[in-house]
Order: C-alpha cells, then sequence, then structure tokens
C-alpha cells in the first residue's frame, strides 16, 4: 500500500521547516524560461515556491505551466531561509501536481465593484474577503463566548411570522399554505417570550427588511444580535451591550492584529474600546447638532444618517443615545414618566459610522400595549400571544438587536457593509 502523505498546512510549515508537503491554491505565478516562482496561499497564509524543471517530472512541469491563478496544487519540498522571500523562507520544489486546473481566471483588471459582486463565489477568494470573513469568525465566536459566561440561553426565533414586529412597509411577504406570511424582521417578540421561562436569552438569526435603500449600511438581508433580558431596564441593557461590544473588539484585537492591519485598521483603536460609554439624550443631541454644528431639526424628528455622522465623526468610542420621542419609535416601546418620551436607545459607531445597536425597555402593561395597538390602528388578531406575555406574570423587561454586519463594517474600518458578508443582499442584487 502507498503511504499517505502527510500534508501541513502553511503556518506549520514555517514553525516545522526542513522537508514539507503543503497544498493549496496559486495566488500568483511567474514564468521563467526553466523555472517558476509560485505564491501559494491556503486558509493560514501564504508560501513562496519555486520549481525548477530540471527538478521535477517533465509532464508536472508543463502542467504547471498551462495553468493560471487559482489552481489548486500539492507541493513537496525542502523549506529553506531567504530574506527576500514572503515571510522570509521560501519552499525548493521536488515533486508538484495540480489537483484542480485553472486556466483564463475570471478576475484579473476589472475590479469594479459591480464586477466583484457578479463574481462574488470567486472574489471570496482575495486576501481581502478572507481577512474579513476571519474577523466575523471571531466576532461570532466572540458573542456566544460573552453571553456564555454572562449566563445568558441561545435561543432560535421563528423566521416565517404573521406578524411585523418593526413596521408594515418593509416586510417581506410569502405564500404559505394559501395564507400570506411573512419573513422576520426581527426575532424580539419571540425572544421576549423565553424570558418568563429563561430569564436572559439572546439569538443570533437572519433577517429581512424590504427597505429600498441604497445606503452604505443597509442589507435586505442580515444576521441579527439579538436579547432580552427579564428584571432589567434600559440603563442596564445599555450597560450589558457596551460590556460585549467591549469584549468583542478586545477579541478581535487580539486574534486578528494581521488580518485588520491588512484593512487599515490600527488594532490599538479596537483596545482602547473599554467601558463605560458615554451616553446623551435625544434632547442633548440635537442640542449639539444646532450649537455645535448648526444643524437644526425639529423636536420629534428621527436622526438621519447625516446626523449620527456628524455627531459620531470625530468621536473614538460608541456611545449611546438614549429617551427618543415616543411617536418614532414601535408601539411596544416603554414610555418615561414624559408620555412624549420613551425608554429607548441607540449605540452610534464613531468615526462617522453612525447606528450599529437599537434597544430599550419595553412597555410591561398590557392596558398600555392595547392603547397604543389601537391608536396605531394595528390589528389586534395577529398579536394576542404577545399580548397575553402581559396578562400572565408580566415584569419590566428589556433588549436590544444589533445588524453583525454594520458592527463588523465599523471595526474592520471599510466603506461598504456589502463587504462584511459573504453574498449581500441589497434591493439590486439577489445574484450570485
Amino acid at each position: 500500500m502507498k503511504e499517505k502523505t502527510e500534508f501541513i498546512s502553511i503556518k506549520k510549515a514555517f514553525e516545522k521547516k526542513g522537508s514539507i508537503s503543503v497544498r493549496g491554491w496559486i495566488k500568483r505565478k511567474r514564468e521563467l524560461k526553466d523555472k517558476i516562482f509560485v505564491l501559494l496561499r491556503d486558509e493560514t497564509g501564504e508560501m513562496q515556491c519555486i520549481i525548477e524543471s530540471d527538478k521535477i517530472e517533465k509532464k508536472d512541469f508543463e502542467e504547471l505551466q498551462k495553468n493560471s491563478i487559482e489552481a489548486s496544487i500539492e507541493l513537496k519540498g525542502k523549506l529553506k531561509e531567504d530574506s527576500r522571500a514572503p515571510n522570509g523562507f521560501e519552499l525548493m520544489v521536488n515533486e508538484s501536481k495540480i489537483i484542480g486546473s485553472s486556466e483564463n481566471f475570471p478576475i484579473q483588471k476589472d475590479l469594479s465593484e459591480e464586477f466583484l459582486l457578479d463574481v462574488r463565489h470567486l472574489w471570496m477568494r482575495s486576501s481581502r474577503m478572507t481577512s474579513i470573513m476571519k474577523i466575523r469568525s471571531t466576532m461570532l465566536y466572540a458573542v456566544r463566548e460573552f453571553y456564555k459566561k454572562e449566563n445568558y440561553f441561545e435561543c432560535s426565533p421563528a423566521i416565517i411570522t404573521p406578524n411585523a414586529c418593526e413596521g408594515g412597509t418593509t416586510l417581506f411577504p410569502l405564500k404559505y399554505f394559501g395564507e400570506q406570511r411573512f419573513l422576520s424582521q426581527s426575532g424580539q417578540m419571540y425572544l421576549e417570550v423565553m424570558i418568563f421561562a429563561l430569564g436572559k436569552v439572546f439569538s443570533l438569526t437572519p433577517s429581512f427588511r424590504a427597505e429600498k435603500s441604497k445606503t452604505a449600511r443597509h442589507l435586505t438581508e442580515y444576521w441579527h444580535l439579538e436579547g432580552e433580558c427579564a428584571w432589567m431596564n434600559m440603563d442596564d441593557q445599555m450597560g450589558e451591550i457596551e460590556k460585549m461590544v467591549s469584549f468583542i473588539c478586545q477579541k478581535i484585537a487580539k486574534e486578528n492584529p494581521v488580518e485588520l492591519k491588512q484593512l487599515g485598521r490600527d488594532p490599538k483603536d479596537l483596545e482602547a474600546i473599554r467601558v463605560p460609554f458615554s451616553r446623551i439624550s435625544y434632547d442633548e443631541a440635537i442640542d449639539v447638532l444646532e450649537k455645535k454644528y448648526k444643524t437644526k431639526i425639529p423636536w420629534g424628528t428621527d436622526l438621519s444618517i447625516k446626523e449620527e455622522k456628524i455627531l459620531s465623526e470625530d468621536e473614538k468610542i460608541p456611545f449611546f443615545i438614549y429617551d427618543y420621542p415616543t411617536a418614532i419609535k414601535a408601539f411596544y416601546a416603554k414610555e418615561t414618566a414624559d408620555p412624549k418620551k420613551c425608554f429607548s436607545f441607540d449605540l452610534i459607531g464613531p468615526e462617522g459610522y453612525g447606528e450599529l445597536c437599537t434597544g430599550g425597555q419595553r412597555e410591561d402593561v398590557n392596558e398600555n400595549m392595547l392603547k397604543k395597538l389601537k391608536k396605531e390602528k394595528i390589528p389586534l388578531e395577529n398579536y394576542n400571544w404577545y399580548l397575553d406575555l402581559r396578562k400572565y406574570g408580566s415584569v419590566p423587561h428589556s433588549g436590544f438587536g444589533i445588524g453583525i454586519e454594520r458592527l463588523l463594517r465599523w471595526i474592520c474600518k471599510l466603506d461598504s457593509i456589502k463587504e462584511t458578508i459573504p453574498f449581500p443582499r441589497t434591493m439590486n442584487r439577489s445574484y450570485p
């Protein structure tokens, strides 16, 4: 029986040195008369490899000549130090085998945004997208690590739902065995169910918003981190969120410094994200806009992307804006002593990135909820189950929602949210 070759990652190869076997994809290739330089990549790094025509089989050398970048390949040889090579080492190859051929790889000179979105299935292999996806993976692990440490339970809310959470105009309808149902905008209401059994809960699920928006921070399908907590008021909830965001930033700064630097983000920027975050009221925010930035908005108007950018572009740490006008928030927001205001907040990303998170204290009195639903002329039949939560043992509670992609966009210092998810969905794109 032929002895099985033990292939190791590029990262481990740099640690082992000497005779090694590696495999991956050709990132770059340069040919001379009797020599080929290959920059090999795998998920752990890159390695320069030199293949000389008199050191390997003739047919293998010719096969390598025929193939272009992104061919998959297995290489065996001896790793030696060379200060001129990337990472200070190069592999002198004595065996080469093309595993999957690649000719005329389509990503060459055209690097326009629309073209790269058209070939997203191939652009995912780029070092830029690889770095972003590695950071995204660290973020998702960090979220679960944090909430495990804080004794939350992860839950799985429904994705097909009979009612709206955020507003009927942004729902994606679907036919459901002869009835109309919708793709979930948020798992909030289902998470509220779970607090009466589990106390503190969170979920990480896809959400869908049919918003006809072309901004750099909107997607129609995104991953939604949401949490709900029994016995917790708005101030407590803001405290939980700032701890979680800080934990994520420290984790990424520690585990992904190389990827952050490749994207233009200094890891020290994230190391500086420490609690507590500053907090200003909605009233204070519009006062600052008017007095400091000469931007006047009528009281009761929601802050636009432009106004959030003005408030945040000189900041280095996220901050909260709280006590928003009741009229611009959803029916489940609990009113303060002043009924014109509610216990609602946004977490604003620094450096002009704007809203990262929204949340607040939920209305916990059934009569108050009924009044709001009737005032807004919202049909009650689809919300009877939600109202039951206030009829049987209601408690003060609060919650939040964060779009993973918005948080990642700020952390990675990206211009467009489309880079934060493998296959972005917008009002103009559902391919590939």
